[in-house]
């Protein structure tokens, strides 16, 4: 069977394949001890596996050690590569190239039914689609993010970049059940998550609820977000988190307090981002922002 392989594969999804092909259940695979998100990890190609892990998944297949000798060469990180040339085209505005990484991706993904080239294909899918104006197809696609995102209880960094690429289409309503669902039911703390990735997630959440023009969807986003404790070398969140007290105070009516730590912060971020051109683009960011909460603070709700 592996010798037949016809298409980069990453390890970890070529094994999956078999597993299917041979109808092994995964429960299988678990109850040697091997975690649910070491295996899809492995089958993602996100993380490595141990040897000993390796050698029980490959025992459970039926597959001798010395059949990987001729196949290994060959075996690549297909998604990956997929992946990485769709950053290429989107930075360079190719939607051509864009169109045609979202059919190989799908031709990919239907051929070995891995996740990598799926997440590629509502990638590529959703930049495509909005970009020529087809929204019949973009609107779809939200659906099946949506749908799949809702059926699993474990997210890793593609799956937070998948719900990346649906926010700006959420209500916070929605925005809210999707976040909170991800952060409360992660319970595995081995995951590392792109940390720039879950704070932009974070600004996201917060400038829905300002979106929203409803001051107790401000109030919950504001308060949930405080909660928040960020990593002591993470400067940008802690210094939004100062943003975030300066909203509060101004959200309960203690507006001049508000104004003057928020004037603080700018000069806080004028002496931290010695970098003239990002200190005035992160001050204009909360500058919009601010102007949002001040707008929000005048309202009866």
């Amino acid at each position: 069977m592996i010798n037949h392989v016809k298409t980069p594969l990453a390890l970890g999804e070529l094994l999956n394949d078999i597993r299917k092909e041979k109808k092994i259940s995964t429960k299988t695979i678990f109850a040697t001890g091997i975690t649910r998100p070491t295996y899809y990890r492995f089958v993602r190609g996100e993380g490595e596996i141990s040897l000993n892990n390796f050698l029980k998944i490959i025992d459970i297949l039926g597959i001798e050690l010395t059949e990987f000798e001729e196949v290994i060469p060959l075996i690549k990180q297909g998604s990956k590569i997929l992946e990485n040339q769709l950053a290429e085209a989107l930075a360079k505005f190719d939607y051509l190239e864009i169109a045609k990484i979202k059919t190989q991706a799908l031709d990919q993904f239907v051929k070995t039914d891995g996740l990598g080239y799926q997440y590629v294909y509502w990638r590529a899918g959703l930049i495509h689609s909005k970009f020529i104006g087809d929204y019949q197809e973009y609107e779809t696609l939200i659906q099946q993010v949506k749908t799949y995102l809702n059926s699993i209880d474990l997210w890793t960094n593609i799956e937070l970049k998948l719900f990346s690429s649906i926010t700006e289409t959420l209500n916070f309503e929605e925005y809210d059940y999707f976040f909170k669902r991800f952060l409360y039911r992660r319970t595995n703390h081995e995951e590392v998550l792109d940390p720039l990735v879950l704070d932009l997630l974070y600004f996201g959440y917060y400038e829905t609820a300002l979106d929203s023009c409803r001051k107790s969807n401000v109030t919950v986003a504001t308060t949930f977000i405080l909660k928040r404790t960020p990593h002591r070398f993470n400067y940008r969140f802690r210094i939004w988190r100062l943003f975030l007290y300066a909203a509060k105070l101004t959200l309960h009516g203690e507006l001049e307090r508000g104004q003057k730590k928020y004037s603080r912060l700018q000069k806080i971020i004028a002496y931290v981002f010695r970098d003239e051109q990002k200190g005035v683009f992160e001050i204009k960011t909360l500058n919009t922002l601010w102007e949002k909460v001040e707008i929000i603070a005048q309202m009866s709700e």
